[in-house]
């Protein structure tokens, strides 16, 4: 499992994602897949060097026997010059929908943004390729967009499971019968519940300065991680976090980022013996 983040503000855009990956592993004696998680993959990237474009992705860790990090730099090559943020996007799309249909490949996905030549004014969009095709789609100024599971960081951001208000509707129209059901319940629900959890919503996403940004997606990527390792069953997401940003007054950056040493390091610390 993924968690990643994208974020849009007008200072830039800020891209965020754990660092583990699940692999299908085949069984010695052949009978069956296991199902096995390292921790250690990358899922930000810039697009080539000294850019103006980030990408972070989810779902899929690849795309058959294509690495992401191998489409990054073939976008690289292809999207150098005058390319909007958008034109890049949609050439990732449709550099990856063969590959996903040739592959078998069920899902993957992309948040790809920067700042636009001329203007340097910020864009992201978040690109969806499956089987019946790619969607692409801009994000908002000044939402955060997640993906991956971000059931855990809106229990604490909003102080409810997001999934709540549709159980609650099923649960009371169960109890009152179908009979006893108003012709407008749904709407009457809809808005008592908007009018109830609203204001226990301390702060909703705005269109903050970058550091302030950056903080936002860790937050969102450290709660998650968190919350995985202590839910029951194996975590399927952790590892490093990873942080990268392109402000539009610059090229890519890193906030943070693992180096080629982490699994390595991460081993030895495993047997230090004092």
């Amino acid at each position: 499992m993924t968690i990643a983040a994208a974020y849009l503000v007008s200072e830039g855009v800020v891209f965020g994602a754990d660092s583990s990956t699940t692999i299908s592993v085949r069984t010695p004696d052949g009978v069956g897949d296991v199902l096995q998680v390292l921790s250690h993959a990358q899922k930000v990237f810039e697009v080539g060097e000294n850019s103006r474009l980030g990408v972070c992705t989810w779902g899929a860790g690849g795309v058959g026997d294509t690495s992401h990090r191998t489409i990054i730099a073939r976008l690289a090559d292809e999207v150098q010059g005058d390319f909007s943020v958008k034109d890049a996007a949609e050439a990732l799309g449709s550099m990856v929908e063969p590959l996903v249909k040739r592959a078998g490949v069920d899902f993957v996905g992309y948040y790809l943004g920067g700042w636009n030549p001329k203007t340097h004014e910020p864009a992201c969009f978040r690109i969806e390729v499956q089987q019946t095709g790619t969607r692409v789609e801009p994000l908002t100024l000044g939402l955060c967009s997640f993906s991956g599971n971000p059931v855990f960081f809106t229990r604490v951001f909003r102080g409810f499971d997001p999934r709540l208000q549709q159980s609650l509707l099923e649960e009371i129209k169960r109890l009152l019968g179908q009979d006893k059901e108003p012709t407008d319940f749904d709407k009457i629900f809809d808005q008592a519940f908007k009018n109830a959890s609203d204001p226990l919503v301390a702060a909703g996403h705005k269109d903050l300065p970058i550091r302030e940004a950056i903080d936002f997606v860790h937050s969102y990527l450290h709660i998650t991680v968190k919350a995985m390792k202590f839910s029951f069953g194996a975590p399927v997401a952790g590892g490093p976090i990873e942080i990268g940003f392109v402000s539009t007054d610059r090229r890519f950056r890193w906030v943070r980022h693992k180096s080629f040493a982490s699994a390595i390091l991460e081993e030895e610390a495993e047997y230090d013996v004092r």
